[in-house]
């Protein structure tokens, strides 16, 4: 019998430090290996599986937002501005151009967006870092990827990142 591909099942999630990495049902500590050595009666797959998984997302992060930042979303598409040659555009050209391009959430560290632009009317959630430096940022790497999946459609969230 072939190995499955668990890496395309939006179920479940494979964390170094968690399981030693063995495949387990997202947000729970559940290996899915597990399933299959219990009877029927026992095991209902639905018991262990989250309410609900966080939906996959198109993530533009904006030219200072740390490109490491990445792999804490991975059930996400992340482009970085500056690959789509929008490094130079003004926030309010940025914003429109993501729309337009169907990105769901701008990730930036521009902590004056919100006083810049009139986000009453965008259709983009934004999330704000509270600081762009990577040593610091990837010690928060778990609060960045909760802000984002709480984040909804024309959404505004700022991440708290304390400079020390």
């Amino acid at each position: 019998m072939p190995a499955l591909d668990w890496s395309q099942c939006p179920a479940v999630e494979s964390v170094p430090g968690k399981r030693s990495g063995a495949w387990v049902f997202r947000g729970t500590r559940m290996p899915v290996r597990l399933c299959w050595s219990l009877p029927p009666a026992v095991w209902t797959p639905l018991r262990f599986l989250p309410a609900r998984l966080p939906r996959t997302m198109r993530i533009l992060f904006d030219h200072g937002t740390p490109s490491g930042i990445a792999r804490a979303l991975t059930r996400h598409e992340v482009t970085e501005a500056i690959h789509r040659g929008w490094e130079r555009l003004s926030n309010g050209e940025l914003l429109a151009a993501a729309e337009r391009e169907g990105f769901d959430l701008l990730l930036t560290t521009d902590k004056n967006i919100r006083y810049q632009q009139n986000l009453a009317a965008r259709k983009i959630g934004i999330v704000v870092l509270g600081n762009s430096t990577w040593r610091i940022v990837r010690l928060h790497l778990d609060r960045i990827a909760s802000a984002v999946n709480e984040t909804s459609s024309g959404g505004y969230t700022e991440v708290d990142i304390p400079f020390e």
